[in-house]
């Protein structure tokens, strides 16, 4: 396989989800139902299910092979050629996954909420390394 294909982090998603509910029950059983708290639930909620929902559809997504890495955020798909990479890194928190570009610029991209393995992650630096 000439592409490794980053896979959405279900995990995360779903804890988060799960967060969410469990704010909007705190605020259903609150006597004042504070607006605030409500309108907070749901810009988390939108928050949440706007990027799932383009992950599943296809149009969010995050794709390396040896002519670099192409991405796209929902809107339009963007690349970062193989030449303009110094170097990538693999960063895992607890439900987090931070896959990291650093390029020769200096700038760093970071990509949230994605999932990869190591055996993906040294693929992925094999095929950029091929140039």
């Amino acid at each position: 396989m000439k592409t490794v294909d980053l896979s959405v982090n279900w995990l995360l998603y779903g804890v988060f989800l799960l967060l969410c509910g469990s704010l909007f029950s705190l605020v259903s059983m609150l006597e004042s139902r504070v607006v605030t708290l409500s309108v907070l639930c749901y810009a988390l909620l939108v928050a949440s299910i706007v990027p799932l929902t383009l992950s599943i559809l296809n149009k969010r997504f995050v794709h390396i092979d040896r002519a670099g890495i192409s991405y796209s955020l929902g809107l339009g798909t963007r690349y970062i050629l193989s030449e303009d990479i110094k170097h990538i890194q693999r960063k895992s928190f607890s439900l987090l996954t931070v896959l990291q570009v650093e390029l020769h610029s200096g700038e760093v991209k970071s990509f949230y909420s994605w999932t990869l393995s190591e055996a993906g992650f040294a693929r992925a630096e094999q095929l950029l390394a091929s140039k």
